[in-house]
Order: structure tokens, then sequence, then C-alpha cells
């Protein structure tokens, strides 16, 4: 160890001393770039010969460590900027003979300001940094063995998955989805959620996912799979009072494209696409499991014909936040399945993964997983062979879904939808668009059995403000129509920052009359801004079950 410099404070040579008997390497060298101080463990770590030691100029001491490091340009570039600067700074060199040094540089100042020089620290890491990597395998296999060990394949159908560990390097995510085979045209699917991260989480994940396959066995009901997973969650006490929300489904091929069975306990509802243009969120809320010995869940169904597509995601999706702390599946999840109409699934589930991270600034807080699900267009092309191909049955044995299902004395054609209902439609600035709105006003309260509802007086508020829409926002708008079960809301949204004022019209007047008549008719009304726009609403009762 070389003497302390005139130059520097007392305080940074008592500093200094205390350094020597410290695990890190230390060097201080000052303005005119003499090594004015160095611990033994410095010339230990860098393996420096006496005689660059005790030459006490730095360049000399440079000149050896590019000698030694993997990277000798970003080396040396990496002092000199820190030198110029004056700047603190830390990072990671890697040596030629397989080490890790951890690197950290920081200026010297006295009390008065004046630039004393540079100590450097340095500290061999590569123990520990093999030991992480050991656990980033050790979680990475854990996490593979959670999730289908090959691309999930249904025959007749287009598949896309995708899974995005959080940014936590060394934890084993909660997320998982499966798709496993049940009978010749009977296909089981889970995605789900289990609380923490870790081997606790690990251990429910595993749980969850092969219960899952095992109940699907003997019970076709989706919401005592999930019953049934509930009771094996409450059962285990390893799983220290966790919880986990999950949506597990059916699917079974039908003429023309699928039919698939869900129930959701406590997990994102799954949404369709619709190759018409437009999206419906569908299965009922439900519990989540592990909490209640009975949980609350439901059973929907939906149809899926060619180009439609069923998706399925994680929170770790809807959940994602940009830097004003605005959720992504509030408004940019419709947002963009909305733009994938006519995209595979691949496609679907690349943009969904790709807007979600970049919404969230680049990074995941969270895992993220998601499974979609496509007819092809071409299903109907020649659905007997696309049939047998898929089952491998003849068509006169093949086992095609039925509607109702269930009980069969139970016409569940004629029963109300379970609430909540959404669905979402984007339409053009065309005047044209105000038809477009009805119409799939229409069939939305056809199929949500409302049909005494349709040609009334929401069809024709619909049209009014549609046109509205059209009329002063000059913007492309979106319609939503919702039912909780007690009201149908319909909103309109478009991109104008203008709030609409109600104004009473005289019978020659060609406009001004929409929201007139919303104001007259509705129950209830209102205008929300939106980060876009506006979005104009107004609810009406639904007739009696």
């Amino acid at each position: 160890m070389t003497t302390f410099s005139s130059e520097l404070s007392p305080q940074v040579a008592l500093a200094l001393a205390q350094a020597e008997a410290g695990p890190d390497g230390l060097l201080v060298v000052s303005p005119e770039g003499r090594m004015v101080f160095r611990n033994a463990r410095f010339a230990e770590i860098w393996r420096f010969s006496p005689s660059v030691i005790n030459s006490e100029d730095d360049e000399v001491a440079l000149d050896a460590a590019v000698e030694r490091v993997v990277d000798p340009e970003a080396f040396i570039s990496r002092v000199r900027e820190l030198y110029e600067t004056r700047a603190g700074g830390r990072d990671e060199v890697a040596l030629r003979d397989g080490r890790v040094l951890d690197r950290y540089g920081a200026p010297l100042f006295d009390d008065a300001g004046t630039y004393l020089g540079y100590a450097w620290y340095f500290r061999d890491v590569t123990a520990q940094r093999r030991s992480e990597e050991q656990l980033r395998e050790l979680a990475r296999t854990l996490q593979a063995s959670l999730l289908p060990p090959s691309h999930p394949r249904i025959p007749g159908m287009e598949i896309a998955t995708r899974y995005r560990p959080a940014d936590t390097e060394l934890a084993v995510g909660g997320d998982f989805f499966d798709v496993f085979r049940l009978g010749p045209n009977d296909w089981g699917m889970a995605i789900g959620d289990v609380c923490g991260k870790g081997a606790p989480a690990a251990a429910l994940t595993a749980l969850a996912r092969y219960s899952l396959r095992a109940a699907a066995v003997h019970n076709f009901d989706p919401a005592d799979v999930l019953r049934e997973l509930n009771t094996a969650v409450l059962a285990d006490e390893a799983v220290d009072e966790r919880f986990c929300s999950v949506v597990f489904a059916r699917l079974e091929l039908d003429m023309c494209g699928a039919w698939v069975t869900i129930s959701c306990a406590g997990h994102p509802r799954p949404i369709v696409v619709r190759r018409a243009g437009w999206i419906d969120v569908r299965g009922m809320p439900g519990m989540l499991l592990g909490l209640f010995d009975e949980p609350d869940l439901a059973v929907d169904r939906v149809g899926l014909g060619p180009g439609d597509a069923l998706v399925f995601c994680t929170d770790g999706i809807t959940e994602a936040r940009n830097a004003d702390g605005e959720m992504f599946g509030e408004e940019r999840l419709p947002s963009v399945l909305l733009d994938c109409i006519d995209g595979t699934a691949d496609q679907v589930a690349d943009r969904l993964t790709e807007e979600a991270l970049a919404f969230g600034g680049g990074r995941t807080h969270d895992d993220v997983a998601v499974l979609v699900l496509r007819v092809p267009e071409d299903a109907t092309d020649d659905p007997l062979a696309r049939l047998r191909a898929a089952t491998g049955l003849p068509i006169e044995s093949l086992p095609l879904p039925g509607y109702p299902v269930g009980d069969v004395a139970v016409d569940l054609r004629s029963l109300r939808v379970l609430p909540p209902r959404e669905a979402r439609l984007k339409l053009p600035a065309d005047l044209r668009s105000a038809g477009e709105a009805r119409r799939f006003l229409t069939g939305l309260l056809h199929s949500w059995r409302m049909s005494e509802l349709a040609d009334g007086d929401i069809e024709l508020l619909t049209s009014e403000v549609c046109s509205n829409a059209v009329r002063h926002a000059h913007s492309a708008f979106t319609v939503i129509v919702r039912f909780d079960g007690t009201r149908v809301r319909v909103e309109v949204g478009d991109g104008s920052r203008v709030l609409p004022q109600p104004r009473e019209s005289t019978p020659d007047d060609e406009s001004g009359r929409g929201l007139f008549l919303v104001e007259q008719l509705a129950s209830a009304w209102g205008v929300v801004p939106t980060v876009e726009g506006k979005r104009v609403w107004f609810e009406v009762a639904a007739p009696p079950a």
C-alpha cells in the first residue's frame, strides 16, 4: 500500500484506511493520473504484477487491465468517459479468465468542491453470478414443466399461445395455460393465474394444471371441473392459503366452426373477436378458487364461425399500466381486438402482447399469458373432410355438439343471458354507419333474449347518437352495448372533446333532435370525457326475463 496523498482530506484518508480490510479492491487516482492509494485486494483481484502496482501510474494499470478484459474497447471507453465527466457509474466487467467483476466508480471532492481524484471499487462476483444463472436455469426448467410440453394443437382450428414471465428474473411465475384432448371431438382448455411467485406458487400451479386435467375426464360441465379444483386447493396444506383465478373451457367442433363451453373463476373473461367486425365479452366473472367451500360459478356457451376467434389472457395483459396509472384492459384491450378482426390466431396473439408491453413502457410487472383459438376462414369449404381429419371418425359415428346443452328439458335458447354482458363495434365516420350500428344492436338484443326491445326506442336512440357522432365529431366511433341484469346501456365514443348540448328543435329543423330524443325517451343518459374524446351514453330498462 502506498502512502496517502497530501491532496486527500483527513476524512477521505480515514475512509481509505478502513477500506483496506474490506472485500472490495479499491483504487484512488489523482487528477494527474497517479495511483495515490490502492489496497491489497485491488492487486489481488486484478492479478497485477508488482511492477504495475509500484509504477503508481494509472495508464500502466489500464494497459494491464485491457489485456485481461473480454471487451477492451468498451472497458477503456467507459473509464475515459467517467474521468472526463467526473460522474459516478456502475457496471460489470467480464474477464478473459471467466471471472466477472462488479465495477463502481465515484469522483472525490472536498468541502469546497475541489476535484481530488477518482475512486474505483472492484468486487469479484463470479460465484454469485454463477449461482444466479443456475437459479435462472432452474426457474426456466420449472416454469417449462408447468406449461404444455409442446405447442398446443386442435385439428381444424388455429391456435396460438404466448407466455412472458415478469421482469423478476429468478422467480417462477404463477400464470399457466393448457390445452388437451378429452375425446374424439372434445378438447379441454385452461388459463389461470396463481397468487404469488416462486416455489409456493409453482406448487399451486402444478396442482391446478393436473387437477383440471383429472377433473375434466369425468365432468363435462366446466363449472364442475372448477369446483373440483377448488376442493383440491382447499384440501392441500402445501399451497399455504393461496388462491388462483382460472378459466376452463371445452371445445367441440361442428359443421361450420366450433362450440365452446366456458366457466370463469375470478379470471379476466374471454373475448370473442367476430369476423363480422365486433367483439363480444363472454363468461361470467365467478369467484376465485381456494377461498370458499362453495364458489359461485356459472357456464356460458358460445359458437364460433369461420374467421371468429376466442381470446383468453391473464391479468398481466388486462392490468398492465402506463405512466399515468391507466390499465390496459379498460380501453386499450378492446380497442386492439377491434383492430384484429381479420387477423390470424398468431397475429392476434402477437398484437395483443406487443401492445400491452408497449403500453407498460416496455416492461412487464406481472406474468403474461395469452391463448387464442380461431376457426379458419375456409372451415366451410369441405366441413365433412375437416371433421373426419380432426376426429379420425366417420361422420355417421361422430359425436357432434348440441345446443342447448345440459338438461334437455330446459330450452336454453329461450333463457335470458346472464349478466354482465358486453359487445363492441367500431364504425367509420359515414352516415351509413348509423344503420350498421342499429343492425348490430338488433342482433345483440335477439341473442340476449330481449327481442321485445328490438325496433323500439333503443334502436331509434342508437341511430340518433351515432348520426350525431358522424355529423359533429367527424371521426370513427365505437358502439358499446352492456347489460347489467336490469338495464341495457348503449355508449357511443368518438374522437371529439366537444360536449354535446341538447336543444329543443322545431318541426322544420333537419338536425338537433338527437339529444332531445335521448333526454325524453331514455331512463338515464350522460356524457363522459375520454382520452380520445368523449362517450355519449344512455340506458333503458331491460324487459322482464
